[in-house]
């Protein structure tokens, strides 16, 4: 067997071996449907952004370049306990699409998440997220 075949082996053992990462959506919207956006999240140690869907002003951006969309990429990505940043690109990295500033509290069994939505040349909206 060589060397080549022995890693490519070692690789397809490695990525089945890997735990599959546990997701959660969350779904933020502007009063009277203005703009929305979904943020699919990974559960890891750090923030991990899978997917984003954004819609506002009769268009729509996703990171998967759905038909129909203009494709976006997640620039950067921030989450402590207080709050979620999340900036996207367009896909020369260039500049800022939109951005999500979210604050987050809990008490007890009870939590909130809300903020902002701003879309560069459509708008900025104050957004809420139901919890996940």
């Amino acid at each position: 067997m060589t060397s080549r075949a022995v890693a490519a082996i070692a690789i397809m053992l490695a990525a089945a071996a890997t735990p599959a990462l546990a997701t959660e959506s969350i779904v933020c919207s502007a009063d009277g449907g203005a703009a929305s956006i979904d943020v699919l999240m990974g559960h890891t140690a750090v923030i991990a952004v899978a997917r984003v869907w954004l819609d506002a002003g009769g268009k729509t951006w996703t990171t998967d370049g759905q038909p129909g969309s203009t494709k976006v990429i997640v620039g950067q990505a921030f989450e402590d306990d207080e709050r979620m940043l999340i900036d996207l690109t367009d896909e020369g990295l260039s500049s800022i699409v939109a951005r999500l500033r979210l604050v987050k509290a809990s008490e007890q069994s009870s939590f909130a998440m809300g903020g902002t939505l701003s879309i560069d040349g459509v708008g900025a909206w104050a957004v809420t997220c139901p919890e996940p």
